[in-house]
């Protein structure tokens, strides 16, 4: 079995995959592996080894006894990370502790000029960021149509695939969460609230979730336009990401019909690795 790792800025997914199917999944913050400002060694949790190791949070409903029954049958590891060497280290050291073997070599992604049947047209491939080229890998084996991959976290990122496997390029903006903060840091008057979407907002709160939900829904429609102009054929839009569920009413209001898919990153990887015996992937998302 194939344990898969998204080391993303706010949280560390994880999937342990029989063959193409997801057998068990979770997540963990990201902050509890992190260096202190002071100290940079690496973070050491307040739990290790033993029957104390369970007590780490699981982030979600999925419990770390649960994935220690595992770690005797995985047999190959691969992960992708955008949060650092410092939390990779000590991710690995405490699954090191839950029972995964030392001897597993680590598969780790790098974003390349062609991989999987996509074609990498970034300036400089390498510094594409890991985990959107593996969305992009597990996007092309879902479908070869024109594609709109929208990875929805702490950053919103809207990438063009072609129908030919053409990685175009794509946009990054400050997701639908970290967006407000800005206004909450700069301006005097806006302080930080529980908005709602509305369409004529008549409070600040409102106004504020509002204007970032619309932004972000306006920055997907505008790649979904331009790709359709160069490809002169319907595009299809696959969504992933925590904050996928905010967005979604958005782009149905606009007309779209957006495919939620929550394990993309976590399914690129996998392909990327070899993980996977051939390059079809099965749904995931009500499983």
């Amino acid at each position: 079995m194939l344990l898969a790792l998204d080391l993303g800025n706010s949280r560390i997914k994880w999937c342990v995959f029989n063959k193409q199917l997801p057998k068990s999944r979770g997540y963990f913050p990201t902050e509890q592996f992190r260096s202190s400002e002071d100290d940079h060694s690496v973070f050491e949790l307040n739990h290790s080894g033993g029957e104390n190791a369970t007590q780490m949070s699981p982030g979600n409903a999925v419990s770390i006894k649960e994935l220690m029954n595992l770690m005797g049958s995985v047999t190959h590891l691969a992960l992708c990370s955008v949060a650092g060497r410092s939390v990779e280290q000590a991710l690995l050291s405490h699954l090191y502790g839950l029972g995964l073997a030392s001897s597993i070599p680590v598969f780790r992604v790098i974003s390349s000029k062609e991989a999987c049947g996509v074609i990498n047209h970034y300036d400089h491939p390498e510094q594409l960021g890991a985990d959107r080229w593996a969305a992009l890998i597990a996007a092309r084996a879902w479908s070869i149509s024109p594609l709109v991959v929208v990875m929805a976290g702490t950053a919103t990122t809207v990438d063009s695939l072609k129908i030919e496997g053409h990685f175009l390029g794509g946009t990054i903006l400050p997701g639908v969460r970290l967006m407000p903060k800005s206004l909450y840091e700069r301006t005097a008057n806006i302080t930080e609230g529980d908005g709602s979407w509305a369409e004529f907002p008549t409070n600040t709160a409102d106004a504020v979730a509002s204007g970032v939900l619309a932004a972000t829904a306006g920055a997907i429609a505008g790649m979904m336009h331009n790709l359709q102009q160069i490809q002169k054929q319907p595009v299809q839009l696959l969504l992933s990401g925590g904050n996928s569920p905010l967005l979604l009413p958005r782009l149905s209001a606009l007309g779209f019909s957006p495919h939620y898919e929550r394990d993309l990153v976590l399914q690129g990887i996998a392909l990327l690795s070899g993980g996977f015996e051939d390059q079809k992937l099965h749904s995931a998302s009500n499983q």
